[in-house]
């Protein structure tokens, strides 16, 4: 069985994961706002794309380069998979949330990192 790329961020192909372990989805951004009638309105502002990853043991080298981009508080380039489609997309996303990894073991003479996890947001809007 081959294993199909799933997300590659700022050129850095990631692991293959499953088991719930990779969800890219839609999100409405909205603001909800309570008028002076108090009546409750919601203003749409368009959508964006939400990718959550986390996978169990990464090696080193590819742990710090992942991290390196994730903790740099810029904008990058992802390409992604999609949940309505075989297609692969991509966008510019931000991180909004990241897991700080544990050294699990040595293997080899190279570190092995547990729990690799993050949450990232396209980073405009669209329609």
């Amino acid at each position: 069985m081959s294993r199909i790329t799933q997300l590659i961020v700022d050129g850095i192909y990631l692991p293959y994961t499953s088991r719930d372990r990779y969800k890219c989805y839609e999100k409405k951004l909205s603001v909800q706002l309570e008028m002076i009638s108090g009546r409750l309105v919601e203003e749409v502002r368009g959508k964006v794309q939400v990718i959550e990853y986390s996978y169990d043991y990464m090696g080193n080298d590819l742990m710090r380069r992942l991290y390196t981009v994730l903790r740099s508080g810029r904008s990058f380039p992802v390409t992604y998979l999609p949940d309505g489609s075989d297609e692969m997309a991509t966008g510019t996303f931000l991180v909004t949330s990241i897991t700080e990894p544990s050294f699990a073991f040595a293997k080899g003479g190279v570190g092995l990192w547990h729990n690799v996890g993050f949450t990232l947001r396209e980073a405009r809007p669209h329609a």
